[in-house]
């Protein structure tokens, strides 16, 4: 069980969807698995009436294993929105030998750095500042033409290793609205995983090692642990710290870091992260705190693939010159997982 929970196999998965619900089918080629849910979000914050957004996620995946655990392995996860409109969330491939090593390319999320937990609704209040997560690389940033690869090797019962390599293009369009190519940048991301016992841990970094516009010369680092102080409680700390030229964005110089704390007891998520950027280039510096809480109610009535959560989030910021900026706001959102 700890193998699974620091380099979740497809096996690992399977067994982990069909709990939930969504049906699995033998075939000659391997297993296949469907399933999916809905997510409906009803929201209303600072200045903002409530609207309506949401979802419709379709879970397919497939794998087959042998004897000698040689496996491969596929998902997609296609998107249907509340309002409209077609995406994806997952869309990988994965190939290895179980316990031991694998490979998976394609539009996926590696190892969290900066586990947000129960995160139903997280405010912004600064929209201009950074609060890295160390998450920059991590996959699934929304660039269509992004390329990613994770490589995971297992190490021992209880730790494993996994490096992923991410290629965001920088897209853009010249005068006549046709698409160019204006430079990219290569993160290398190397994370260290580990969990025994009521433990577990990652650490890692993000490095860029190419970068066709040479503005990207930052470094990034973090790390996040969590407890299981108990049946009913466990406990979260978290931090990422990024320094260099680009570091903020913009092609800004200086460094920007977030710390934070989570806790959950039984279906209750209370959360805070604080966030600083110090700019080196001019007087922009700013600071940010959110705190969130998420309270999920679960098997509406007695459906045990139904929940309901309510989400409360708030968040302050301050820049240099004296701004402030503040959102408070609340969520309703309605699962249904079939």
């Amino acid at each position: 069980m700890k193998k699974q929970i620091l380099a979740p196999s497809i096996l690992a998965l399977f067994v982990a969807s069909a709990a939930h619900a969504g049906a699995t089918f033998d075939t000659a080629a391997g297993s296949l698995y469907l399933g999916g849910d809905v997510e409906f979000d009803y929201t209303s914050k600072t200045d903002v009436n409530a609207e309506a957004s949401g979802r419709l996620l379709v879970d397919i995946n497939g794998q087959r294993v042998l004897d000698n655990g040689a496996f491969g392995a596929f998902k997609v996860n296609p998107t249907y929105g509340q309002q409209g409109g077609t995406g994806v969330d997952d869309a990988w491939i994965q190939f290895g030998m179980k316990n031991n090593w694998d490979i998976k390319a394609g539009h996926f999320e590696a190892t969290d750095l900066s586990s947000a937990g129960q995160d139903t609704l997280v405010l912004d209040g600064l929209k201009a500042a950074a609060m890295y997560r160390a998450s920059d690389a991590r996959g699934r940033i929304g660039d269509e033409a992004e390329v990613q690869v994770t490589f995971t090797k297992t190490l021992t019962d209880t730790a494993a290793f996994e490096l992923t390599v991410n290629h965001d293009p920088v897209l853009g369009t010249d005068d006549d609205g046709n698409p160019t190519d204006d430079g990219d940048v290569t993160i290398l991301r190397p994370v260290m995983t580990y969990a025994a016992d009521s433990v577990s841990l990652a650490v890692g970094a993000e490095v860029p090692v190419v970068d066709q516009d040479d503005v990207n010369e930052w470094v990034g680092f973090g790390g996040t642990a969590t407890m299981q102080v108990s049946d009913d409680l466990a406990l979260t700390l978290r931090a990422a710290y990024k320094t260099g030229d680009d570091a903020l964005g913009a092609g800004l110089e200086g460094d920007t870091m977030t710390a934070g704390i989570g806790a959950q007891y039984q279906n209750l998520y209370v959360a805070a992260l604080y966030g600083e950027d110090n700019n080196d280039t001019n007087n922009t510096d700013a600071d940010e705190i959110q705190y969130y809480a998420s309270y999920k109610i679960p098997a509406v009535m007695d459906i045990d693939n139904f929940d309901i959560y309510l989400a409360a989030a708030y968040s302050e910021g301050t820049y240099a010159s004296g701004v402030d900026e503040d959102v408070v706001g609340g969520r309703i959102r309605l699962k249904y997982t079939f």
